[in-house]
Formats: C-alpha cells, sequence, structure tokens
C-alpha cells in the first residue's frame, strides 16, 4: 500500500476510534447515573422514572436569562439559561399514552441500531482501503461498499432525527418548565452530508466503470 496512503489511513482511524470512545463514555455515564438512579429507587421501592433529555430553548426568545445560579467564586447570583437538560421524573406508567411508550422502545432500538453501524463501517472501511493497495477501487464490490456506507450514514441521520423527536415529545409530556420549551437541535448534518457526497460518488463510479467497460468492448 502506498506510503502516504497508509499514513491517511493510520490517522482516519485514530480519530475515529476517538470519535467512537467519546461518544461511548458519554452515553456509558448517563447509563451509569440511571442504573445508580433506579438502585436507589428500587431500595425505596419506587421504580417508575422516566429519563428526559433534550434541548431548551426560552419562549419569549433566544436570550431572556430568567433564571439565576450562584457563581462561588464571588459569591453573587449570575444570569443563567437552560439550554439543555438531563432530568430523572418519576412517572405512573398507567398515565403514560401508548404511542410514547412505543415511541420510547423504538428510540432504544434505534440507537443499538446505530451503535452496530458505527462499529460495522471501519470494517467496510478496510476493505475500501485493502482493495486500494491491490488496484481494485473500481471494482463493482468496491462501489457496493461504497454505497451501503452512504445509506448507513443516511440511515444514521434518519435516527437521530427520530431519536432527538422522541426527546422532545417525551419530554413536553413530563416537564412544563417556566419560560422554557422543548426542541429538536440534536441532529447529525455531518453524516447526512457525508452519506449523500458518498451515494453520489458511488454512481459516479459506477458510471465510469461502465463508460470504461463500453470502451473496452468497442476497441
Amino acid at each position: 500500500m502506498n506510503k502516504k496512503l497508509k499514513i491517511y489511513s493510520l490517522c482516519l482511524a485514530i480519530i475515529y476510534v476517538v470519535f467512537f470512545i467519546h461518544n461511548t463514555y458519554d452515553s456509558g455515564k448517563l447509563a451509569i447515573a440511571g442504573f445508580e438512579l433506579g438502585y436507589q429507587q428500587g431500595k425505596s421501592g419506587n421504580i417508575n422514572f422516566n429519563v428526559c433529555a433534550s434541548y431548551m430553548k426560552p419562549v419569549a426568545g433566544s436570550i431572556t436569562f430568567p433564571s439565576a445560579v450562584l457563581n462561588e467564586k464571588t459569591g453573587e447570583e449570575i444570569p443563567f439559561e437552560l439550554r439543555q437538560i438531563i432530568a430523572f421524573i418519576p412517572e405512573s406508567p398507567e398515565n403514560v399514552p401508548i404511542y410514547l411508550k412505543i415511541m420510547n422502545i423504538a428510540a432504544n432500538i434505534s440507537g443499538l441500531i446505530m451503535l452496530a453501524f458505527f462499529v460495522y463501517i471501519p470494517f467496510v472501511g478496510y476493505k475500501i482501503m485493502k482493495s486500494i493497495s491491490h488496484n481494485k477501487f473500481y471494482s463493482i464490490e468496491n462501489i457496493k461498499r461504497i454505497k451501503k456506507i452512504s445509506l448507513i450514514l443516511l440511515l444514521v441521520f434518519v435516527i437521530t432525527v427520530f431519536i432527538s423527536l422522541t426527546a422532545t415529545i417525551s419530554t413536553d409530556f413530563y416537564l412544563q418548565i417556566k419560560d422554557y420549551k422543548a426542541y429538536m437541535n440534536d441532529f447529525n448534518y455531518s453524516s447526512f452530508f457525508i452519506g449523500l457526497v458518498l451515494l453520489i460518488l458511488s454512481e459516479i463510479l459506477r458510471y465510469t466503470k461502465n463508460m470504461k467497460e463500453e470502451q473496452d468492448l468497442t476497441i
């Protein structure tokens, strides 16, 4: 394999691993916090609660500072505004609408599917890199691999939108915070953009390969 390609591939692999570990670590912290709270609630006999994680927007405008917090360095209260919350809310299962239960279950399953995608993508990428070293980049297998990655990334975008929508609807159902409302702002636009670019690239490669085969037949 070309030396520069090896270096670029190594850098990409390192960045991807860091990204994966960082996101898994953040999700893990929330899961651990939920487990600890569930354990505490279980000991007290109350194990029914829901996790609300959503972005918040001031109702009156983009910046209103309706709240205040203590700045321990100065001892003064300073204007404060909520932008994102994670709250554990006690719930009564019989009061939760069926559509919300279904959406939450689907969101949890979608999150696991997205995690599996992020584990799977590097294996497909490795096959593409390996094919380059064997001068088989324009093979039909590679075109299918690139298209597969593009479709996975586009599906990841759809999943993030659905998870964000579910979180927003769930927060609106469980919480009513003065001067604030929940809103969707957790879209993975990078996955949509890269997925679309790769989808276009796969079609360009397919077209180029077909043109080359037609020229070879003509000759």
